[in-house]
């Protein structure tokens, strides 16, 4: 039986969240070189910290011990990082949920933030490592998560990295920090409250594991394999982070290996006059950070705490905007500029575009634009009909959110008064605008997994269509000739940023699927700033460039979700090792976890093609593939694609070889049986690459 996936559906081995597998590498407990670990067994509060070892239950309730996963940070910039590790508040904590196999909610009430070499940050050349345990218990039924939802923020400058609402605490047993190059202590605040806006940093996001109600079971269980990543380069842009997974050679990183002067030149150009970005605003800060496509409408009419250490003071004495343009920056604004100039030429452009090529009926915004729809549009006939189809898609969704209201179906309204939010009350441009930027249904007051836009349709079409017209020719038409004649059809400049000017894979929008957010095997993840050393993988990671292997699950296996499939894999570009020039050699670097069904891998990021992959499977049966060429880019319908399909797989000499080391009986069926093709997930744009097989040869009747 080949690997089939549901209609709609890439077959891709595991859902994307579990696309990559963890390996069970035991990773030990930090200390020395300069190490600090706590000592005392109660925080200030008289919270017991004391910890031993993770033991969950499994899908069949037997006890599984999970070890601790770590995160690495690696400045290889010239300056001094301070890096800042946050959890979040969960008011229902899945991941201890899933862990226990309980429903009890076990809510976090708390941020805990774990500040590194506090005040002092680490240095250049250097790195520490922290290792974090699922949990802490911290008194019975009250624990703090470090594995769901975390942040990372790595900072250049030690200014407003602290709350005043922060609370010291004693780190607890368990959370430790190694340093290489450095000390490494850890101080530990808990809080209410997450960081504040204009702080000197860039943030990364992270969660490992998964928590999932398995099969035929109602209660969660905790999948402890993978570790999720991004980095929040969609929200805002200040210095280059690299992203890479620990124990898995064979994905590149995410985000920016650039030395910051690099990366902050190119910034500086971006909102310099004449440029695509010219007047994009800027956070009211000393040094540039820039807002992401959805924020500059988002955050424009948001104020920060009182600060005396910005550069934009308005003289009325009331408290600063959040964003400003580099003219107020520096000091050429007027008081009321330094107010209300929160935008420039290039946001202007995006208005002008919206308000002159798209009808918004008897609507008056002039507030918005001085352009008139249609004689000022300046956009080809193709492109407003995007634009209006976006629109109406938005519109639509809208009238399914009335009906809501209209129907009591809104937990934010639990009265049932039917009263809906003032500024969503009607569909209107400044709204739909900021809706369509973040790529966000209209949910207010309803639920955040309410109206959801994959189940909107308008015109006969559905949203899988929507959304790959609006990445491929809107958020992405900087690309398009017109746009490069005429920069004011530039439908998001920052997309061009992100991805051409500073050269990232990482997410400028929110469903960007250039890379988006990684779920990927591994223990740990690496953060590095300026530079890729330290990462397992130096390249950077595309979906073009490398392939998910996939096999058939065996119908006598299906539903069982703890029954391993594969024991190892392996990848080896040819000519790349001068000891073993055409990988003759069984090179298997990665092993499977031991209690989790998973039916493949990705082979994600490698040096070049061709490329032998191979792997093992429950009866030690040693599969050899061999993948001459890379999959060739699908412009057309998918199901001709990949056009070079006959070329990447040489089945001549893909083999299987059972234990004894001799041809197995089914090696060539299995083999022949080899099929490339090309797929979108979840309704995504982007197109991955699969390599699909039958099921293990034992399981190929």
């Amino acid at each position: 039986m080949r690997a089939s996936p549901p209609l709609g559906k890439a077959p891709s081995p595991v859902p994307a969240a579990a696309v990559a597998l963890a390996l069970t590498l035991a990773l030990a407990a930090c200390g020395g070189d300069g190490a600090s670990e706590p000592t005392s067994s109660s925080d200030p509060d008289g919270l017991p910290t004391g910890s031993a070892p993770i033991t969950c239950k499994d899908y069949d309730g037997k006890s599984v011990v999970v070890k601790a996963k770590t995160i690495t940070i690696r400045n290889n910039s010239d300056e001094q990082i301070y890096p800042v590790l946050a959890t979040s508040m969960n008011s229902v904590n899945q991941w201890v949920q899933g862990c226990l196999r309980s429903t009890d909610p076990f809510p976090t009430e708390a941020v805990y933030k774990l500040y590194v070499n506090d005040g002092k940050g680490i240095p250049p050349d250097s790195e520490v490592t922290l290792t974090l345990p699922l949990y802490s218990q911290l008194s019975p039924g009250n624990y703090v998560t470090w594995w769901n939802g975390g942040r990372v923020l790595l900072a250049d400058r030690n200014k407003r990295l602290r709350n005043g609402d922060d609370k010291p605490a004693t780190t607890p047993a368990g959370v430790t920090c190694k340093g290489q190059g450095t000390a490494c202590t850890l101080s530990t605040y808990t809080s209410p409250v997450q960081f504040q806006e204009d702080v000197f940093a860039q943030l990364s996001e992270y969660t490992f594991g998964d928590s999932i109600v398995p099969p035929k079971q109602t209660t969660r269980m905790l999948k402890p394999e993978n570790v999720g990543y991004n980095i929040s380069y969609v929200d805002h842009v200040y210095m280059p982070v690299a992203i890479g997974v620990r124990s898995n050679p064979y994905i590149g990183y995410s985000g920016s290996a650039k030395k910051p002067a690099e990366f902050r030149t190119a910034l500086s150009n971006f909102v310099k006059t004449g440029g695509l970005g010219e007047g994009w605003p800027v956070y009211n800060m000393s040094e540039l950070r820039l807002p992401g496509g959805y924020n500059i409408f988002a955050q424009r009419n948001g104020y920060l705490i009182e600060d005396p250490d910005v550069p934009v003071k308005p003289a009325d004495g009331k408290n600063p905007p959040v964003l400003t343009v580099m003219k107020c920056i520096e000091g050429q604004c007027t008081p009321e500029e330094q107010r209300t100039m929160q935008w420039g030429q290039a946001v202007q452009n995006i208005q002008d575009l919206w308000g002159s090529c798209v009808d918004w009926g008897s609507e008056d915004i002039s507030a918005y634009t001085s352009k008139k729809y249609p004689q000022d549009c300046p956009a080809p006939q193709a492109m407003q009909e995007d634009l209006a189809l976006v629109k109406d898609f938005f519109a639509e969704n809208h009238k399914k959110y009335l009906t809501m209201y209209a129907n009591k179906q809104c937990t934010g309204d639990p009265a049932g008064s039917g009263k809906i939010p003032a500024h969503v009350a009607e569909f209107k441009f400044w709204e739909a605008i900021k809706h369509i930027y973040g790529w966000v249904p209209f949910n207010e007051g309803c639920g955040s997994d309410a109206n959801k836009l994959v189940d909107t349709k308008v015109n006969g079409h559905d949203h899988a269509y929507l959304q790959a017209l609006y990445i491929e020719d809107l958020q992405y038409n900087y690309r398009q000739a017109d746009v490069q004649a005429n920069t004011k059809l530039a439908f998001n400049p920052y997309v061009k940023l992100i991805h051409d000017d500073l050269d990232m894979s990482a997410y400028a929008f929110s469903v960007d699927d250039a890379v988006g957010f990684m779920s990927e095997l591994g223990d740990g993840l690496v953060f590095t700033v300026g530079g890729t050393q330290g990462l397992e993988n130096e390249k950077s990671f595309n979906y073009a460039d490398g392939f998910s292997v996939g096999l058939g699950v065996p119908q006598a296996l299906a539903g069982r979700i703890n029954v391993p499939i594969l024991k190892k894999y392996g990848v080896c570009s040819l000519n790349t090792d001068p000891a073993d020039p055409n990988c003759n050699q069984d090179k298997q670097d990665v092993i499977m976890p031991t209690n989790s069904q998973i039916s493949g891998f990705r082979v994600g990021t490698v040096p070049s093609y061709p490329l032998k992959a191979r792997f093992t499977d429950m009866e030690d049966n040693v599969y050899t593939i061999y993948v001459r060429e890379k999959f060739a880019k699908c412009t057309g319908d998918l199901k001709s694609c990949p056009t070079n399909r006959a070329q990447i797989v040489d089945k001549s000499a893909c083999s299987v070889m059972t234990a004894k080391g001799v041809k197995h009986p089914k090696s060539d069926t299995w083999c022949d049986s080899a099929d490339p093709n090309q797929q979108r997930e979840n309704d995504q744009a982007v197109v991955k690459n699969h390599l699909s097989f039958p099921v293990p040869v034992k399981y190929d009747n």
